[in-house]
């Protein structure tokens, strides 16, 4: 199912972050999306990784939706996951719209500043 987003402001340089919820490695992964505004110098942090093929994929939650991810994607957020504290990421298959090509014309150009405005950017190469 695709996940539902929000629109996003371009003027305010406007992004979505996803905020990892805490649990443990088998657990459902559950997720927040958060519109925040580069301009605003949020605190998060860019994962990277290859997309994988579409064909094989997991779930994750976010508010209760249903969302199909790659099985790359949820292997590096399960390694991601803490078991007390929510984790702020930016991860572009999620945090752009994937089926707004306006949205994506706007993202895409800026992923540079994106990822050099995380306080760390996470190189995910897999198992």
């Amino acid at each position: 199912m695709p996940l539902q987003h929000t629109a996003l402001d371009p003027a305010r340089s406007e992004i979505q972050t996803l905020t990892l919820l805490p649990g443990q490695y088998d657990d459902t992964i559950h997720c927040i999306l958060q519109i925040v505004s580069l301009d605003d110098d949020p605190e998060y942090e860019a994962l990277s990784y290859v997309w994988g093929r579409d064909r094989d994929s997991k779930e994750i939650f976010f508010d209760e939706q249903a969302c199909t991810i790659t099985v790359n994607l949820d292997a590096a957020l399960r390694r991601l996951l803490d078991e007390t504290e929510p984790r702020v990421l930016w991860v572009d298959a999620l945090c752009i719209n994937q089926n707004d090509i306006v949205e994506k014309n706007v993202q895409v150009p800026i992923m540079g500043r994106v990822n050099c405005g995380a306080s760390r950017v996470i190189a995910w190469l897999g198992e």
